[in-house]
């Protein structure tokens, strides 16, 4: 009898690291030993205590740092093989906050998400405009595209960031601590706007602080302490009392509303 095929094929890996560590000097790592891999149309979140190595991580898979041990591959092929453009166009970044402080229109800042995609004389054209004005109205950010973006809150400006980063058309989005400055509204929107790139395949991996967006968004959680990973597995399979006092030191427990676990704080035990 013929075996059955299988309707949809396998998920592409598109981050794979393995055995990597990384430190500032020799004397001291910050991420030992790190190896996990995430697929596209997963929702990934990282979490840990404050310096736990996060941001770390993200900036190694960027490309910003390189391990002194390890391998990164990037849908399939070393990260060490892509030059800097290639490797842009592939990864969209929303970082924290970001360090412009200069007056700027909205739409020229969302035209730097075009930059990794033009030629070594090119410009950009009318496709390029097109394609800011499409994402623009996809996440609700028309009306700002003649504002500088030094007059929007904070929430609108993650808008912003996320609108420059989706630009790219990239494989890959990178979030790190997207919604550490917003209000809960912001936060959700925010996440809801990545939630919805799921569907094209996109690969979303965000370093969150707060437990109950990961736990409403987060396909899949990796748990870091001590620059090492501690544990990985689903909301419910992570969210447990003595796994959250291991990582966070919290004494906790853990609530269920709509098969969505939530975690209730009892005291900190440091």
């Amino acid at each position: 009898m013929a075996h059955k095929v299988a309707n949809k094929r396998d998920k592409m890996e598109s981050i794979s690291i393995k055995n990597l560590h990384f430190g500032y000097d020799k004397k001291s790592m910050i991420l030992n030993d790190i190896s996990l891999s995430v697929r596209e149309g997963e929702f990934v979140g990282i979490l840990g205590a404050n310096g736990s190595g996060k941001s770390t991580l993200i900036k190694n898979i960027l490309g910003f740092l390189s391990p002194q041990k390890g391998q990164i591959n990037i849908l399939g092929k070393p990260i060490r093989d892509y030059d800097i453009k290639s490797l842009a166009s592939l990864m969209g970044f929303v970082p924290q906050k970001s360090a412009i402080n200069a007056p700027l229109l909205v739409r020229d800042f969302l035209l730097m998400g075009r930059y990794s995609g033009l030629g070594a004389f090119g410009d950009y054209g009318s496709g390029d405009r097109a394609e800011v004005e499409s994402v623009a109205r996809d996440l609700d950010i028309y009306e700002f595209l003649g504002r500088d973006v030094l007059s929007l809150s904070g929430g609108e400006f993650q808008r912003v960031l996320l609108g420059r980063a989706l630009l790219k058309s990239p494989k890959i989005l990178l979030l790190d601590e997207p919604t550490s400055a917003l209000d809960m509204s912001y936060a959700l929107e925010l996440l809801r706007l990545c939630e919805g790139l799921l569907g094209r395949g996109i690969a979303i991996v965000a370093v969150l602080h707060d437990l109950h967006l990961a736990a409403l968004f987060c396909t899949r959680l990796i748990l870091l302490k001590d620059g090492a990973i501690y544990a990985q597995g689903s909301p419910k399979e992570l969210f447990n009392p003595t796994i959250l006092e291991a990582v966070y030191g919290l004494a906790c427990k853990v609530v269920y509303d709509d098969g969505i676990p939530f975690v209730l704080p009892i005291k900190s035990l440091k």
